[in-house]
């Protein structure tokens, strides 16, 4: 079914069974979805079965654990996830023309930059935009991905991230991975650590869940028979008070450490290896209208990242000036 004939089937779905549709995809569960919908099941179970009429295929496998969806299925969530955020959002673009400053806006970060960086960048955010309702979430790389595809959060900040096609960059900043050690630890004193140096002592290291392991596992796997490793963590908050407390060296950027730098219990000591760099992405829905609190929102992530990037520029150049 192509040209006049399919608009027409589309236009069909922008309508009550966009949120029955999405409450089954979120849920699995025709009785669940209907429970949060407050329908009988029987009522969204038509609905459902009139979708896959209208567009001739199923949308939905029924399987024993649950509702899964089809890869027809597939296609036509990530229409509605589109449809949905545009419509929720269309009476913010209005009062935007009014001259209000409200909206609401959702983000997701990765557990690193969760502290003073993104402290200070809400901060300047609620100043800036009065009114603005802001939920900030963290989680992995993958559920970050998982967020903004799904439509559930509207901005998405993680390291080095392999993102998906449905996904746009919006801004990107480039960090130095280093050693985080104690502040009275024989290395903090240093301008920079050689990996070689590290092998005296037994390390922390960032797991598979995290994209700072696709970083550090070239650097470290040269030296692999020498590792003496006593954690393996996704968890950069329980990697922090572990260093703290004297069990062992990590790797990351600087950003997830400011806190405890400034009252003195920790210290980050750059890398002297090239490859010791780590990017920081600012991600949206490709196929998306960007309300304009969200503008506004990427406008300050920008000049954010940017203020960080130049501080570790700067830092760098010491460095090297040092040497």
């Amino acid at each position: 079914m192509r040209g006049p004939a399919r608009s027409q089937h589309m236009m069909r779905l922008h309508a009550r069974c966009i949120l029955y549709f999405n409450a089954v995809r979120d849920h699995g569960s025709i009785r669940e979805a209907a429970r949060q919908l407050n329908v009988t099941p029987s009522a969204l179970t038509r609905q459902i079965a009139q979708m896959e009429d209208e567009i001739g295929a199923p949308l939905f496998d029924r399987l024993p654990g649950g509702m899964v969806l089809t890869a027809v299925g597939e296609i036509v969530a990530r229409h509605i996830v589109t449809v949905m955020q545009d419509a929720v959002r269309t009476d913010e673009q209005i009062a935007a023309l009014a001259g209000m400053r409200g909206g609401r806006i959702s983000l997701m970060t990765v557990e690193g930059i969760a502290g003073d960086l993104m402290a200070r960048l809400l901060t300047r955010m609620t100043r800036t935009w009065p009114g603005i309702d802001l939920q900030a979430d963290t989680g992995s790389p993958a559920r970050i991905v998982a967020a903004l595809s799904g439509g559930t959060t509207d901005l998405g900040i993680a390291f080095s991230l392999d993102a998906p096609d449905d996904l746009r960059r919006v801004a990107v900043a480039r960090f130095p991975v280093g050693v985080v050690m104690p502040a009275d630890h024989p290395l903090a004193g240093r301008r920079s650590v050689r990996i070689e140096e590290c092998l005296d002592y037994r390390l922390i290291l960032p797991s598979e869940s995290l994209s700072l392991h696709q970083v550090m596992d070239p650097m470290l796997h040269p030296w692999r028979d020498r590792l003496d490793v006593v954690l393996e963590t996704g968890s950069i908050e329980l990697t922090n008070r572990m260093v703290a407390a004297g069990v062992g060296l990590a790797f990351q950027s600087r950003l997830a450490l400011e806190f405890d730098i400034s009252r003195g219990a920790l210290a980050h000591v750059p890398l002297d290896d090239p490859r010791a760099m780590t990017d920081l992405g600012v991600y949206v829905r490709e196929a998306r209208w960007l309300p304009p609190a969200l503008e506004r929102l990427i406008v300050e992530v920008r000049d954010a990242l940017r203020e960080q990037e130049e501080a570790a520029r700067i830092q760098g150049q010491e460095i090297l000036a040092v040497k």
